[in-house]
């Protein structure tokens, strides 16, 4: 991963509404109307995180039917990690167990 992939992803993270996608999504996969329910936030501010998240390589998505359903790029977000590691150096990897 570059340093010009790095950034984005720090800029999709530095977000708190996207965090808070992301800890929805970790660990199922959900459409954009039940996030929107479970943030109380708009469906377009969704919607445009979403894309912002997807972009980045965050977020997955799988089609079913009409619906689009969202769950976290786990490997992406490891990639992320031995990246930033590399980079900078073991020290700004914090990981709480």
């Amino acid at each position: 991963m570059n340093d010009k992939e790095i950034v984005k992803i720090y800029r999709a993270l530095s977000v708190n509404s996207r965090l808070q996608i992301l800890k929805l999504i970790k660990d199922r996969k959900l459409c954009v109307n039940a996030i929107t329910k479970k943030l109380s936030i708009s469906q377009p501010a969704v919607s445009q995180h979403l894309s912002i998240l997807k972009d980045a390589g965050l977020v997955k998505s799988d089609r079913y039917g009409s619906i689009i359903h969202y769950t976290i790029n786990r490997n992406r977000l490891e990639n992320f990690k031995k990246s930033v590691k590399k980079t900078l150096g073991e020290e700004f990897i914090v990981i709480e167990k």
